[in-house]
């Protein structure tokens, strides 16, 4: 039965959703063998498997009890128009972008490591993390100023940004602030999750795909 909670209380609820994903990684980061995981390729598989078991149940939780964080439907038109936007925007980013070396160190150079890799970068977090801030975060926000969407968008793709922390430049983060605002705007326009989940999975697959044929060219 869906309910409608408190505006506080849901509020706490959306940011201890973030604090939990945060938690996570924290708790990965903390392992003996994390050394051992990252120089094999697989702390990503790890990480992405641990947030997605625990982030998805979650959300399904939720969704039985509140509608306001619907999955939503993919609708053709939508799904092209936010390819192409989002090629414009990868497009764009060869202005100024600058290499990460973060990728490549984790996908390492074993086969079977690197399809572990392209799961878990390509499937399984796009989906969790559209859950988190297109989900949870965003709708956090939109709870105290629904008219802002814009403004609300914006605060989510801040978070967004800055709390991916594995990378060095400046760039990377104007770039991943650029892509949130794409997603909000795929979440707020379709109602639901299906569509930024789309994007974001296109987006992560397009950002590994170099790192893959090298793998698998050898």
């Amino acid at each position: 039965m869906h309910t409608t909670p408190n505006r506080v209380s849901q509020t706490l609820l959306c940011a201890g959703m973030l604090v939990i994903w945060y938690a996570l990684s924290l708790v990965v980061g903390s392992l003996p063998n994390y050394a051992i995981l990252a120089g094999n390729g697989l702390l990503m598989p790890v990480l992405c498997s641990l947030e997605f078991a625990i982030l998805i149940p979650l959300y399904r939780w939720y969704t039985r009890h509140y509608s306001d964080i619907p999955v939503g439907k993919l609708f053709p038109r939508q799904m092209v128009l936010f390819s192409l936007l989002l090629l414009l925007l990868i497009a764009s980013q060869t202005l100024y972008m600058q290499r990460e070396s973060w990728a490549d160190q984790q996908a390492g150079d074993n086969p079977a490591y690197a399809m572990l890799f392209i799961l878990a970068v390509v499937v399984m977090a796009p989906i969790y993390e559209e859950i988190l801030f297109r989900g949870f975060i965003l709708r956090g926000f939109l709870l105290w100023a629904p008219q802002q969407k814009v403004a609300c968008s914006v605060l989510t793709s801040l978070l967004f940004a800055a709390i991916h922390t594995q990378y060095d430049h400046l760039q990377t983060l104007i770039a991943l602030f650029l892509l949130s605002l794409l997603l909000c705007g795929a979440r707020l326009i379709s109602h639901g999750l299906k569509l930024p989940i789309f994007v974001h999975m296109l987006n992560n697959l397009l950002g590994v795909a170099p790192v893959l044929w090298a793998i698998f060219s050898h």
